[in-house]
């Protein structure tokens, strides 16, 4: 397992990158937790569970995280009143993972639940995620991800596929649930360009990834995780001050 204390120079680089394999995959993974369990306190840094999972089809690095709503406002997430529902209602397919989306008013305690797992086509990291009630697993739909998680600054990003590909509804890989994800189209691009010349790491890679993708999507990397100066001179992404 890699050290959690920096993102060291003896580690070799990536193999392809910007793109990674999925042993490199899996070696991030575990050198992120690592990370994380040498905080002193996993509630500082605003997740309630970090963990990775191996499955038969490749790890998952699995987080959750509670949102403050008090001075957020509420808003329907349902059709408007300018819609007419009988039409809309014969647009819903059984097939359409929207139609499985809940679109009642979130409310007050609402958690949300991070996937990240390699994409065997795109072979980059894809970020799946629901934000749901903390009492109720049934996800909440595309307007309250953009109410609740999608900053201002990258809304008009997101909603026109921009740098990271956009929002998208799908099913999860391994559960076959309904889900979001940030569309890894455009991922091997924006990490070579964020890299630069750095010597990137399969823990740098992971680290950098959440602050370009995480950031656009409530995922956001606190300082504590970066102890050491070396770190936080050696991460270029964005990070919660």
């Amino acid at each position: 397992m890699a050290s959690s204390s920096s993102f060291s120079n003896q580690v070799p680089s990536l193999s392809t990158f910007p793109f990674l394999t999925p042993q490199e995959f899996d070696c991030a993974c575990d050198a992120f937790v690592d990370r994380v369990i040498h905080v002193s306190n996993i509630s500082n840094v605003g997740w309630f569970s970090v963990r990775v999972v191996h499955e038969a089809t490749g790890p998952i690095l699995k987080l959750s995280r509670s949102l403050d709503t008090t001075n957020i406002p509420h808003y329907s997430n349902s059709l408007s009143e300018a819609e007419d529902p009988q039409e809309s209602q014969l647009e819903i397919r059984e097939d359409d993972p929207e139609a499985l989306v809940r679109t009642s008013n979130p409310g007050v305690g609402l958690q949300v639940d991070y996937d990240i797992i390699l994409s065997p086509t795109y072979q980059v990291p894809v970020l799946y995620f629901i934000l749901r009630q903390a009492d109720n697993p049934i996800p909440l739909g595309i307007d309250a991800i953009y109410q609740y998680l999608v900053p201002d600054q990258y809304r008009e990003e997101l909603e026109s596929v921009g740098v990271m590909g956009g929002v998208s509804s799908g099913y999860h890989p391994q559960s076959g649930a309904p889900v979001f994800f940030a569309h890894p189209c455009n991922t091997a691009e924006a990490m070579k360009h964020i890299a630069g010349q750095q010597h990137v790491t399969p823990e740098l890679y992971l680290i950098l990834w959440l602050g370009l993708v995480g950031s656009r999507l409530g995922l956001h990397l606190p300082r504590e995780l970066f102890a050491k100066k070396a770190d936080m001179e050696g991460f270029r992404g964005e990070t919660k001050s």
